[in-house]
């Protein structure tokens, strides 16, 4: 479960980093890789990803995670990370601070944990006056 959590760790400095180079370490490379970014369609395989990650670190100057609620799962050569992203973003308009529910999948390939998927979605806060949502 450590070096899960250590492939998990090693993600986001390569996000932090704003280095594509950096980021292409992290990831598997094979064409069934996805990634979604809060607000995006689904990215499949190596280029569209890869793609991704190129347009995010060229309208980002720097990046900062604060992970929280950090749960960690592993089922043979695959595991995942659900957690809570806080994150805060210095771009051309400024910084800005978000909240963002993430699930990291992993795969064991050759020894190595490798992402094989990432999914972030947006945590709003309660509208005043309101408990949480009713599904």
């Amino acid at each position: 479960m450590d070096a899960l959590l250590d492939a998990n760790a090693a993600f986001y400095r390569a996000f932090e980093s704003l280095s594509l180079a950096r980021m292409e370490e992290v990831w598997l490379r094979a064409a069934h890789i996805t990634c979604i970014h809060p607000g995006w369609n689904a990215l499949v395989g190596w280029g569209p990803v890869m793609e991704g990650w190129e347009g995010i670190f060229a309208s980002a100057f720097a990046m900062k995670f604060t992970l929280d609620d950090v749960r960690c799962v592993q089922r043979g050569d695959v595991g995942w990370v659900v957690l809570v992203e806080h994150v805060e973003s210095h771009d051309r308009d400024g910084k800005s601070l978000g909240v963002v529910q993430a699930t990291n999948v992993f795969e064991r390939h050759e020894g190595r944990w490798l992402i094989v998927h990432h999914h972030g979605s947006p945590v709003y806060p309660p509208l005043a006056g309101r408990g949480p949502a009713m599904h």
